[in-house]
């Protein structure tokens, strides 16, 4: 069996996280999903929502190159005013960094079903722009979302662990929740 490239390990890492977060989602019900732990524990749907939110943004600024130039979904769809989100400050990016768990808590997210439908075109997309990466993308010079100058695969590596610590989040939430709180047994 040959070795796989770094973008076949990349794209493989990516797939499995988005597949153990909406796992984690699939278990709780709607109650359980919105229930805020504590004031200073987001919900599970809010967390499906950032990441949803993630991988539209991370999906439209690698497009132009790995595919075509595309907008978010979250544009193109109109959620943020299908959502009743319009006028709402979303923290950077728009998609819930640095807003603070007061905020967080007050954003208007619709059912999870909702959410959750937003998060699987989210995370389909992203798969379908790293799935174009090769070695010479890979490596092609990127200046990521935090102006840092690196290359597409390290910026998509930072990608996937950012997932994965909302992954571990949503493990832990649904552990206090009385659920599984792991994914991967």
């Amino acid at each position: 069996m040959p070795i796989p490239t770094p973008p076949e390990i990349v794209l493989s890492r990516l797939s499995r996280v988005n597949a153990q977060i909406l796992q984690s989602i699939d278990a709780l019900t709607e109650e359980e999903a919105s229930n805020w732990p504590n004031d200073k524990a987001p919900s599970c749907k809010w967390h499906l929502w950032h990441m949803a939110r993630w991988a539209d943004y991370v999906q439209s600024l690698l497009s132009p190159f790995l595919d075509e130039k595309t907008q978010e979904i979250w544009d193109v769809s109109e959620l943020a005013e299908k959502w009743t989100f319009k006028g709402i400050d979303l923290g950077m990016w728009g998609a819930g960094s640095g807003l603070g768990n007061e905020v967080g808590r007050t954003l208007p997210l619709p059912k999870l079903s909702e959410v959750r439908l937003y998060a699987v075109e989210s995370f389909d997309l992203i798969e379908k722009r790293i799935s174009k990466l090769e070695t010479d993308t890979f490596n092609a010079p990127f200046t990521d979302w935090h102006d840092n100058e690196t290359n597409i695969g390290d910026a998509v590596i930072g990608y996937i662990a950012h997932a994965n610590r909302h992954l571990g989040m949503l493990e832990a939430i649904s552990g206090i929740l009385g659920k599984d709180g792991s994914v991967t047994v």
